[in-house]
């Protein structure tokens, strides 16, 4: 693919539209359509890549799954109340293209009284649905396989659907989806329980000696309530818009041709 990941154009893609469109130098508008459509395609494929992938691979219309992201941004965990945690990731949430979903959106986290497993509906006394990341891997088949002290993806993806950056998240809880003897807000001695994003081993949610102070400041994992898959949406208007002004500066070519 001749597209980067941030949806740019690599020089090496634009070189070859100019040498395409040189062999058009008496038909102006036939270069002009050839250019259209390429920034049609460019368009589509540019916004694809640039976001994260919330629909995954393989569902149909009417499946219902779940979505599970890092925060790229970080805070502390001093408060005892789930709450702030849970309106920190839907912030984040809110702020990047995840806004679209229109869901709400909890912390994988447990304080002193809440069970990170209760905050997100994750519980294993309830089936659940399949959890994926914002790569399309499926992080786990359904509440039971998300608390069985493995995953089989990790959750290293942030809200935009970046990766490759290290993270030790807050989270007080542990493979069972139940506070840790450090919670979130641990108030004796101030030290909260952190997983590990690159891991799918139980380390994920508990990482081994990592107790890190409260007052420090980690991403925490989120979760989506339910989502379900809707019909195909209409193609952006403005990518058809480019892409028929490129079809009718064909057409007007090959009237020129008839006459």
């Amino acid at each position: 693919m001749a597209i980067s990941a941030g949806g740019g154009w690599r020089p090496e893609f634009l070189n070859l539209i100019l040498t395409i469109l040189t062999h058009f130098k008496k038909f102006s508008v036939i270069r002009f359509a050839c250019l259209a459509f390429c920034l049609a395609v460019i368009g589509q494929v540019s916004v694809a890549q640039a976001a994260p992938i919330t629909i995954p691979t393989g569902l149909n219309v009417g499946d219902q799954y779940r979505l599970v992201f890092l925060t790229a941004a970080a805070t502390t965990a001093s408060s005892t109340n789930i709450a702030d945690y849970n309106a920190f990731v839907q912030a984040q949430a809110d702020a990047s293209g995840l806004s679209a979903l229109g869901t709400t959106w909890t912390a994988i986290g447990s304080t002193a009284t809440v069970d990170a497993r209760d905050n997100t509906s994750t519980n294993p006394a309830s089936t659940g649905v399949a959890i994926y990341n914002l790569n399309d891997a499926l992080v786990a088949s359904n509440n039971a396989d998300l608390w069985d002290g493995t995953i089989a993806a990790a959750i290293n993806f942030d809200e935009n659907g970046i990766s490759g950056f290290a993270s030790d998240p807050f989270t007080g809880t542990t493979s069972a989806g139940v506070a840790s003897a450090n919670p979130l807000g641990s108030v004796f001695p101030d030290l909260v329980d952190t997983g590990t994003a690159s891991a799918v081993t139980a380390e994920w949610i508990t990482a081994t000696g990592g107790e890190t102070p409260d007052f420090f400041t980690r991403s925490l994992y989120a979760i989506s309530d339910v989502l379900t898959v809707q019909a195909e949406a209409v193609p952006e208007p403005g990518a058809l818009l480019i892409f028929g002004v490129g079809l009718f500066g064909l057409a007007t070519i090959r009237r020129r041709k008839t006459r």
